[in-house]
């Protein structure tokens, strides 16, 4: 029985994308379809393999089987294979009606060997005093594909515009690596990006973003909190003051007379965004701030301020 390159098949490499592994596939099936090649047995053979191909490559956890068990015997295009070799009784795998080979239908028909089994047997072959454990995305003694996990932490203004990060790496082997990144614009706090074969051994990358507010500005749901100062005449009086959105905008804000720190404006539709488009609203947070120096004629208007004024707001005598 011969080893069948599906990546050479379908004329991709093997680090090839889904995307460009479906978009080869697609290319090849309309050349060798049987319907633009009549009565062209070579052709139909061709179109044969290809969907072979891409029964395989096209799922993940099935290109995950066979990468796994290509890679660790080394096997070749042409490659004749045994399982006897490996513990398991000679069999015959006829394809039937189902127009796969025996190749495929050994590891992925519904009658054929464990794949896992028939690993276990390539590694005793390999290592006698060891043995493969884990699975596919587990750690042993095989270079096997392993899934990891990472964070990393931006600012909310990074969040909502999108940014690029590189991440340091270190690997349970002792390795590092340095992977640079893209971080969405509209990502939330705890979303999971999975990079695509960064991880051990040709594995997945799953990291966790986490978003850390910044000072005067916190993120609840899809509304965003902005603290803003404002002076203690603006509050009594009232005002009209400029505020910063995060998209870059200049928002003017009413600040109504009698305004007491703590208090909240509303603005709706201006607040963070998702990826899916959908906006929360944006909360002005009052906070008062007194001048840290003030002139001679400031301090004295102050002083006239507490003499005539008879407001207490801890309603109780000094």
């Amino acid at each position: 029985m011969e080893y069948k390159d599906y990546y050479k098949i379908l004329g991709v490499s093997r680090n090839a994308t889904q995307d460009e592994i479906k978009k080869a596939y697609r290319r090849l099936a309309k050349k060798y379809h049987p319907d633009a090649n009549p009565g062209d047995k070579e052709a139909e053979q061709k179109f044969k393999e290809i969907n072979e191909a891409y029964q395989v490559l096209g799922d993940e956890e099935k290109r995950k089987k066979y990468d796994t068990f290509g890679s660790y015997y080394d096997f070749q295009n042409g490659t004749s294979f045994d399982p006897s070799q490996f513990g398991w009784h000679r069999r015959t795998y006829t394809t039937g009606d189902s127009g796969f080979s025996d190749f495929f239908e050994m590891f992925f028909g519904e009658n054929g060997l464990d794949l896992n089994s028939i690993l276990e047997g390539l590694n005793r072959q390999r290592n006698p005093f060891g043995s493969f454990t884990g699975g596919f995305k587990g750690a042993g003694t095989a270079q096997v594909e392993q899934d990891m996990e990472a964070s990393v932490e931006i600012g909310l203004d990074q969040a909502f515009n999108g940014c690029h990060r590189v991440l340091s790496i270190s690997w349970p082997d002792g390795s590092k690596r340095r992977i640079r990144m893209k971080i969405p614009a509209g990502i939330l706090d705890g979303d999971k990006i999975r990079l695509k074969g960064q991880g051990l051994n040709g594995g997945d990358l799953l990291v966790t973003v986490r978003i850390k507010n910044e000072e005067g500005l916190e993120l609840q749901g899809l509304d965003i909190i902005q603290d803003v100062p404002v002076l203690p005449w603006e509050a009594v009086l009232g005002a009209t003051i400029t505020v910063h959105s995060l998209d870059g905008r200049k928002l003017s804000v009413k600040i109504p007379p009698g305004t007491s720190t703590g208090k909240k404006l509303r603005i709706p539709g201006i607040g963070y965004k998702d990826r899916r488009g959908k906006r929360g609203d944006l909360y002005i947070r009052i906070r008062i701030v007194v001048p840290a120096e003030i002139s001679d004629r400031e301090k004295e208007l102050y002083g006239e301020l507490k003499e005539i004024s008879g407001w207490n707001p801890r309603g109780y005598e000094a």
